[in-house]
């Protein structure tokens, strides 16, 4: 196995003080991607074999996603990839590819473009739903962007 990857917790807030408090604001999300154009997996929540990230190391002109870029091009090399059922790491939804919406759309078409050349196709249709998105969580104040975002996820 090249990569191994496991399962994530996602948190919506900031952490609290409580511990209590903390599993309140932590959810699982299906992974839903598409390998071949998006890793299925949180970085938070992989492994891979040193070798091979010393072999062909992240693209630092992704300011975002060198990594989604790293594993995508592993993927279409046909490395291997594992998935434990296991719960690996907790990831804040707040940080910076949240903030950075434009740049995150742009790198990830981007990358997908480099291995499917009509992929500007559905990618038109997934911005324009995902720039929608993001206008209305902007517009809401954040404490209702919050519980709107904790209903599509499941409870852990």
């Amino acid at each position: 196995m090249s990569v191994i990857y496991g399962e994530t917790l996602y948190q919506i807030e900031e952490l609290q003080t409580s511990e209590e408090s903390n599993k309140e604001n932590l959810f699982k999300i299906a992974n839903r991607s598409n390998p071949k154009y998006r890793m299925p997996f949180c970085h938070q929540s992989v492994f891979v074999k040193t070798s091979l990230l010393k072999e062909r190391p992240f693209d630092p002109s992704f300011k975002i996603c060198a990594d989604n870029d790293f594993f995508t091009e592993i993927y279409h090399k046909k490395y291997k990839f594992f998935k434990v059922n296991q719960i690996v790491s907790v990831y804040n939804l707040n940080g910076v590819s949240s903030n950075n919406f434009f740049l995150l759309q742009f790198e990830n078409f981007k990358i997908a473009q480099k291995y499917n050349k009509i992929y500007f196709l559905t990618h038109s249709l997934q911005f324009v739903y995902a720039l929608i998105k993001h206008l209305v969580k902007l517009s809401l104040p954040k404490s209702l962007a919050t519980k709107i975002k904790t209903r599509f996820y499941e409870k852990f």
